[in-house]
């Protein structure tokens, strides 16, 4: 029994000894091949693992190390800090801490918020709506203030639904709010609703004041083409005459002119006019009733009231005015004046004055007649002048204006309702 030969080699294929196989031994026999063959990879192991332990050995003493890379391996340096873009520095225990706490801070995608602690905070911070409570929230629209009226060529810069307020800016009513539908493509803005049948379903709308104790009205309906108002009642009470624009009298009315009508067919109509006869409205107004002295339904006839006129005309100051001229000649005068006188003498009284003086008759003593003779007067050219001062006229005033007493007016047909 002798020692196995060892060699430093690598074996590929270690041999399995076969049941055929007769028993050889020797350093070459068969019996000794797999053995021998095991041998030679432990020896050849172990010279690889002193020459890499005696490399590694060497290595560390010296200073020649590779730094690790992304493509090749080697030495790293530790580093704590995170905020390092580095590729080649090691991150320590402290340093992946920081990491984690880091990332335990922020929101987890998969929580979808839930795990942030602050909501009404964290929506305020990021100018988003809450979903809930008193205050504007996501599912209710926030007001953007005054907004300028919807006129002219005015337009919203957003677009979508929005809310705003009216206070005095150009909107039918100076208070109140405004909704403002702006779409995003071109063409109309439409607004459905669904209905249980398909047929057009009536929209409603209601208020109430913004105090406590307020409550809502009544809905009002929205109208439409396809969903309109019911014919509303005639409100016109029975027996008004209204005044009426047209000749083309409308269903349940006649015009007033005087006629008959059955009281029992219209008996509404009846407690207005008893007598059974309409008034005849042709050419006649309405008046109310005085306090006093007059029916309903009485006439009265035109007129005036009763007045008195004055009446004068200008004095005018016609000043002196000249006659025309005429040249009468000479002109003479029919003869005559033949006469005689008596004569006497007076006695002269004591006291020598007219008052004591007698008259004594000349006892049929006469002058002699004398005295005929003729004269001649000449009236040459002349004129006359005559003074009109001033003075007033008798003035007459004429009969003016139309052959009834009437003011300014249009012509209406007055028409009754019949009920």
């Amino acid at each position: 029994m002798g020692k196995l030969t060892e060699i430093t080699q690598w074996e590929d294929d270690i041999y399995q000894l076969e049941t055929s196989d007769p028993v050889v031994g020797g350093p070459d026999g068969v019996s000794n091949k797999p053995q021998k063959q095991l041998a030679n990879r432990t020896q050849w192991l172990k010279q690889q693992l002193e020459s890499t332990s005696d490399a590694l050995a060497e290595h560390a003493k010296s200073r020649n190390h590779p730094d690790a890379s992304l493509t090749a391996k080697g030495f790293v340096q530790l580093y704590s800090g995170v905020m390092s873009d580095s590729e080649i520095l090691a991150a320590t225990p402290k340093a992946v801490k920081i990491a984690m706490n880091n990332a335990n801070s922020r929101l987890a995608k998969d929580r979808n918020g839930a795990d942030i602690s602050n909501k009404p905070l964290f929506v305020q911070n990021i100018g988003a709506l809450p979903a809930e409570g008193t205050a504007v929230a996501a599912n209710r629209l926030a007001s953007r203030g005054a907004l300028p009226a919807l006129t002219g060529t005015t337009r919203g810069n957003d677009n979508g639904l929005i809310m705003g307020e009216v206070y005095n800016n150009g909107y039918p009513t100076p208070y109140g709010n405004v909704l403002r539908l702006t779409g995003t493509g071109d063409g109309e803005i439409l607004i459905g609703w669904s209905g249980t049948n398909g047929a057009p379903a009536p929209a409603y709308i209601r208020s109430h004041r913004d105090s406590a104790d307020a409550e809502w009205s009544e809905w009002a309906m929205f109208y439409t083409s396809l969903n309109p108002p019911p014919v509303p009642p005639d409100l016109n009470p029975v027996g008004s005459a209204i005044a009426w624009p047209s000749d083309n009298i409308p269903a349940g009315y006649t015009i007033m002119q005087g006629q008959t009508f059955d009281t029992s067919a219209y008996p509404l109509l009846a407690r207005a006019y008893p007598s059974g006869v309409i008034p005849d409205m042709r050419g006649w107004t309405i008046k109310g009733k005085p306090a006093s002295g007059r029916a309903v339904l009485s006439q009265e006839m035109d007129g005036n009231k009763s007045h008195t006129h004055t009446a004068r005309a200008l004095d005018t100051d016609l000043g002196t005015k000249s006659t025309s001229s005429f040249d009468y000649g000479t002109k003479g005068s029919s003869s005559g004046g033949g006469h005689v006188h008596e004569f006497g003498s007076y006695v002269n009284s004591y006291w020598g004055d007219s008052n004591h003086t007698s008259f004594l008759t000349g006892g049929g003593a006469w002058t002699k007649v004398a005295g005929d003779h003729t004269h001649t007067t000449w009236i040459g050219p002349h004129g006359h002048t005559m003074y009109i001062g001033p003075h007033g006229h008798v003035v007459i005033v004429d009969a003016e204006g139309n052959v009834e007493t009437t003011v300014k007016n249009i012509a209406f047909n007055y028409i009754v309702r019949l009920a």
